[in-house]
């Protein structure tokens, strides 16, 4: 299909003008930049951890307490750990929300109860790092904290 005169002018245009890429332009220096930074020593072994980098597992039941008193969702908390360990289930997600003070803010409760009451069947309790509102339990006998050396009696 031969091209009118209009786009023979533009096709010769584009010809004589160089066009950059400019993306890819950006994108060499960004990486001969990061390239050119000094990379960080490694931290020791008491480097914290990142709470997005936690490895939780995927939760495999979950109750939300919207709405709740803090003495019905403590309640109902219990009743659900009952069930999941009846039923040979590990990983409970408990969404109790930020804390509503009209409610008694579950989550204080929650974490109190899991501190005390349930500390013998909850092996891990811990918020999601990505959402304040919700934690994950896992349940089982907790894991048995290392012996510490006995102290030696100092002579005066």
């Amino acid at each position: 299909m031969p091209l009118n005169q209009e786009e023979e002018f533009q096709l010769q245009w584009i010809n004589n003008h160089h066009m950059e890429d400019k993306d890819a332009q950006m994108q060499k220096e960004a990486e001969s930049a990061a390239a050119a930074r000094p990379t960080r020593a490694p931290r020791g072994r008491k480097m914290r951890r990142n709470p997005s980098a936690w490895e939780l597992p995927v939760p495999e039941d979950e109750i939300d307490l919207h709405g709740m008193t803090s003495d019905e969702a403590a309640e109902a908390v219990e009743r659900r750990i009952d069930d999941l360990m009846i039923a040979g289930l590990k990983i409970l997600r408990v969404i109790h929300g930020g804390g509503n003070p009209s409610y008694g803010n579950v989550k204080r409760i929650i974490d109190r109860k899991v501190r005390s009451e349930w500390s013998n069947r909850i092996q891990l309790y811990k918020v999601e790092p990505d959402n304040a509102g919700s934690s994950i339990m896992i349940l089982g006998k907790p894991r048995p904290a290392p012996a510490k050396a006995p102290r030696k009696p100092v002579k005066k």
